[in-house]
């Protein structure tokens, strides 16, 4: 699905989904004592639906569900309880259920260390540039840490996995990432911190899917021609390029804190669309314009570069860096 659909859609599923709490509770004559369990119920469905069209792609694919659906079936269960469909409190469902829980927890760890067979991957990588005029890098990460910086010289791409990684090569200067799971889940049976090398010697559009993940993206020194980024439950900074010309930023966001920091001598024009967060632009770099935030010298900038950001929960930072 293109990220000109996907945006609309997310909106568009955020506010179907306020408006059936509101139905809801209308036509059943709750009060919102007893009608807060929607809200926990919608932020599964909607995590549900973002999931599902970042694609799935066998056990990893699978395991980014299994937060949303934990979201709704807790919502449920809070739901039957204020309605009194059980003979429970939400405060006796978590006194009775918490031991199930870590009884759940615990044998999600030992499925985790059992199943997984043969050896850990190698954790260094190191993939040479040939003679590529141009790169497409894709990264797919679940759970961790991600830091990402300038590759080696003569690399497409390098760098750490810790926890493991799965490439992917589809073609020349182009090529996926994608954490491997075939010995755990990231972050409940071990953690996964990636330092990810990428090219900074020919232009290269860059795709990142991000789940709960904290990452951390110095493309300064990187020949970025477009940035496509997804995130879930995240916190993801990225410093944009002091010098590449122009570069296209598309952000989509759900539970997420998203900073961009835009060089100085880099201009910038800026778009946001957030259901229920916040956006904030340095506006003494970044004046508003008619359609968002724009440098003044943005048409005739060498190096400048368009954002565009839509998202439901979470907050928007634009800041301009030395």
């Amino acid at each position: 699905m293109t990220a000109a659909r996907r945006g609309p859609i997310v909106a568009g599923t955020w506010l179907i989904g306020l408006g059936l709490v509101f139905i809801v509770r209308q036509a059943m004559e709750l009060d919102w004592s007893e009608a807060w369990p929607l809200f926990v119920i919608l932020v599964g469905v909607a995590s549900f639906v973002t999931t599902a069209m970042n694609g799935v792609r066998g056990v990893s694919g699978v395991w980014s569900f299994t937060w949303p659906a934990v979201w709704i079936v807790v919502g449920i269960a809070l739901f039957a309880s204020t309605t009194g469909r059980l003979a429970q409190t939400p405060l006796d469902l978590v006194a009775e259920w918490w031991p199930v829980l870590l009884v759940a927890v615990g044998a999600w760890f030992v499925i985790g260390a059992i199943l997984p067979f043969g050896a850990r991957p190698n954790e260094e990588l190191a993939v040479p540039l040939g003679g590529a005029s141009s790169a497409d890098v894709r990264i797919r990460f679940g759970a961790g840490e991600l830091v990402a910086r300038r590759a080696q010289p003569g690399n497409l791409v390098d760098g750490s996995f810790h926890g493991g990684v799965v490439r992917r090569d589809l073609g020349p200067g182009r090529i996926e990432l994608r954490q491997d799971t075939s010995f755990g889940m990231p972050l409940l049976d071990h953690s996964s911190d990636w330092m990810v090398g990428l090219t900074g010697e020919v232009p290269l559009d860059l795709r990142l899917d991000v789940g709960a993940a904290r990452s951390l993206l110095d493309l300064s020194d990187v020949t970025l021609r477009s940035l496509e980024l997804h995130t879930g439950a995240s916190e993801t900074r990225v410093r944009l390029p002091r010098a590449a010309g122009s570069t296209a930023v598309h952000a989509e966001t759900g539970a997420a804190s998203l900073t961009l920091e835009v060089p100085s001598g880099v201009a910038a024009r800026i778009r946001s669309r957030m259901g229920l967060g916040s956006t904030s632009v340095d506006e003494s770099r970044f004046p508003r314009s008619a359609a968002g935030f724009e440098s003044a010298d943005y048409a005739t900038a060498t190096n400048r570069v368009d954002i565009d950001v839509s998202g439901g929960v979470g907050s928007v930072r634009v800041v301009g860096v030395a």
